[in-house]
């Protein structure tokens, strides 16, 4: 039983105790609802510049429809920022009841963006019968939301798996195999060969394609891994053929891929084991013959913004090709050892 005493010491704490949880509970209330007014404004600052551009577009003396919407962003924007925008003016002009149309006899109505250190700048250009209709809007860049989208820590990690002072030209992993492995497509002595290699890349089998194929300076293959065969796409050629069958390869006439035919795959990229981003494999800028850096942009992000992944390799990178989600195989030749060699990047969990 408690005494008097005690009771009312109890209420000279309780009391401080009750007031400074009600302030702290207040304090973070009014946070929490300022961080989100801030980004409700953000997010409508885009919509509310868009809707300006509009109404002063709607605004223009003689200006009839269809008009065609040209759109000119800004060279440092994103496919996605740019498609973000495009949206917003389409959304607002349709709101104005401005007739927009995609053929070509449409009356043209540029929409230019340009950035300032402290504003985005949007600018309309079209023509009235004889005359030049221009209007602007100009919305602070700190009212809008960030360019680059927020993505789970990852980091890419890379491993040499293989390498061969015969020219690779392709690689693909066993995936529907119990044992693991890798395929690899080689061209030696004017000869193409796949050979397969167990988890430890042990050599295991080796299978020489007879495809009569003409000597090439750029030799080019991709190898496909299907269940209980192999087909290889090679320059005028396709061959395939069983692992486990004792007969010879088949090879037929294919389609001859010329020269200068770009070899970087379109839509390489891989998942983030974290939360399910797309991450594209940008194709390597820089000389042939000099080490390239492989990048990774995550889905709607600028290729210079913050979040690119970037790894080094010690030369320049012949191929590339998606793997398992998560994983790919990058094909490079060392130039310091003059050996191809094969790696295992991957993406993975935390900085």
């Amino acid at each position: 039983m408690q005494s008097s005493a005690e009771f009312s010491r109890a209420k000279k704490w309780n009391g401080p105790v009750f007031l400074g949880t009600l302030f702290l509970v207040g304090l973070l209330a009014a946070v929490y609802g300022s961080r989100q007014r801030v980004f409700a404004d953000s997010e409508t600052a885009l919509q509310d510049a868009a809707r300006k551009l509009a109404e002063r577009v709607a605004g223009i003396p003689g200006l009839r429809g269809p008009l065609r919407l040209d759109w000119h962003p800004d060279e440092v924007w994103s496919e996605a920022e740019g498609t973000r925008w495009r949206d917003a003016l389409k959304d607002a002009f349709d709101r104005r009841a401005l007739q927009l149309s995609e053929e070509a006899s449409a009356s043209a109505l540029a929409v230019y963006a340009a950035e300032t250190p402290t504003e985005v700048v949007l600018t309309v250009k079209t023509h009235v019968a004889d005359r030049e209709e221009i209007r602007m809007v100009a919305v602070a860049r700190a009212s809008l939301p960030p360019a680059e989208l927020p993505v789970a820590p990852v980091s890419l990690e890379r491993q040499l798996i293989y390498e061969s002072r015969d020219r690779v030209l392709d690689a693909s992993f066993f995936a529907n195999n119990a044992e693991g492995g890798l395929a690899v497509l080689l061209y030696r002595n004017f000869e193409v060969a796949v050979l397969r290699l167990d988890a430890t890349s042990a050599l295991k089998q080796t299978v020489v394609l007879n495809a009569n194929l003409k000597p090439r300076r750029d030799p080019r293959g991709e190898i496909a891994l299907r269940s209980g065969g192999v087909s290889v796409e090679l320059w005028g050629k396709i061959c395939e053929f069983s692992w486990d069958s004792a007969s010879e390869p088949k090879c037929r006439v294919g389609k001859v891929s010329s020269e200068g035919q770009p070899r970087w795959p379109a839509g390489a990229m891989l998942v983030s084991p974290c939360d399910g981003t797309n991450w594209t494999i940008a194709e390597p800028v820089g000389e042939p013959t000099a080490r390239a850096v492989l990048r990774l942009v995550p889905e709607g992000a600028a290729v210079e913004g913050s979040s690119t992944l970037t790894s080094e390799f010690p030369g320049p990178v012949l191929n590339v090709s998606s793997e398992q989600n998560s994983t790919a195989l990058v094909i490079t030749r060392n130039l310091r050892t003059g050996n191809y060699e094969v790696y295992k990047v991957a993406l993975v969990c935390g900085d």
